[in-house]
């Protein structure tokens, strides 16, 4: 059989960290699936953040989701590996490196397809800011924020419809706005579910969180449960919090007496401290973009989650089920209760295990890729 090359182009640190976050557990994720489709000859390619000046400073106004490489340096290096190997299929990593595809497709047209494995749009995220902003801007910051608004979604667009053959998203309701931009094929492939469970001892009262706290939506829903507890009493609840930076999780802490603060764990350091949680927290209240990519790594271990309905887009499976709170008061008295029965908490446990074996398979996964070129 005659294999179609193909290069998986993505920062090499969204792929490898010393500590696994959302970007790395996802990057991983397509990268395994793609690599174990046969028909398919994959070689890494590795970009890096500019130095520009120029695109530095763009960055530190806040502009920053498609400047943070500098294509034109890199584009003669691209090109030459693309056309000296015979690429037929360029797979980008993330959004923020779609300013790729603009280079290829001038450079091969139709002979090379260029599909989006995305994370998320940025302007999604951007409109959360607006709508939901975690500081009170003025009204200069605020009208700089929809003027950049307006600047994503338009480019976000245009690349879909001139650039991109096709986009993989990490959800049905990303699934949908992809098509708003334009894109000329959109494939949703739901999260990998894989049973990789960890010796489960846990800590009657005690739950927590794991998640990037500078990004407005986990740090705003974080902070809704917190509130939603401290008003029931939190007197049987130890509440453990996992992410960086530092300065967010001090702050929580400060604000919050019953959360402990353990800042960054390494991969060996969290599944050793969520082996004592109870329940595992996803509070996710919005329909944000992307998924929740850490709600895969709890399902894998076999531990009682409780989550939104929001906080499950991007996921499917045919048996068992997860604890389901849509409002900060239903979460925390769920939270108190469960939390303090061992054998609620093995029940849950035991449903969780299940989710965690009824996920689409390998080739399911695989053939919907197949699809996008």
């Amino acid at each position: 059989m005659t294999k179609k090359k193909a290069i998986f182009l993505t920062n090499k640190e969204s792929l490898y960290s010393e500590i696994t976050g959302g970007v790395q557990l996802c990057s991983q994720e397509f990268h395994g699936l793609i690599g174990k489709i046969e028909e398919l000859d994959v070689s890494d390619y590795y970009v890096k953040f500019t130095r520009n000046i120029l695109h530095r400073i763009i960055i530190k106004l806040g502009f920053e989701n498609y400047n943070m490489y500098d294509i034109r340096k890199d584009t003669a290096a691209l090109l030459k590996y693309i056309n000296e190997s015979k690429i037929e299929v360029v797979f980008i990593n993330m959004a923020s490196l779609i300013g790729y595809a603009e280079v290829i497709k001038q450079k091969f047209g139709e002979k090379v397809k260029v599909v989006l494995l995305s994370h998320g749009n940025h302007s999604g995220d951007f409109l959360h800011l607006i709508s939901k902003p975690i500081d009170n801007p003025n009204r200069i910051k605020f009208f700089v924020r929809k003027v950049r608004l307006g600047l994503l979604i338009s480019k976000e667009s245009l690349f879909r419809v001139r650039y991109l053959d096709s986009v993989i998203t990490l959800s049905e309701t990303e699934k949908q706005i992809e098509n708003w931009f334009g894109s000329k094929k959109t494939i949703f492939l739901p999260r990998k579910l894989e049973p990789k469970y960890i010796n489960h001892k846990p800590i009657k009262g005690r739950i927590g969180f794991v998640g990037r706290l500078d990004h407005p939506p986990n740090l705003q829903g974080i902070q809704i449960v917190l509130e939603a507890l401290k008003t029931l009493g939190t007197e049987e609840i130890e509440f453990r919090l996992v992410g960086a930076p530092l300065s967010y999780g001090d702050l929580i802490k400060d604000n919050y007496p019953f959360v402990k603060y353990l800042g960054e764990l390494s991969d060996n350091e969290l599944e050793d401290e969520v082996s004592t949680w109870t329940i595992f927290i996803n509070p996710v209240w919005w329909y944000s973009t992307g998924a929740s990519t850490k709600l895969a790594k709890a399902i894998s271990w076999g531990i009682p989650i409780i989550t939104t309905t929001a906080g499950m887009r991007g996921y499917f499976w045919k048996e068992g089920e997860l604890i389901i709170a849509d409002t900060p008061e239903e979460m925390a008295k769920r939270l108190i209760y469960i939390s303090q029965d061992i054998d609620q908490v093995v029940k849950c446990e035991q449903n969780t295990k299940k989710v965690a074996q009824s996920g689409l398979t390998i080739s399911d996964l695989t053939d919907l890729i197949r699809s996008s070129y």
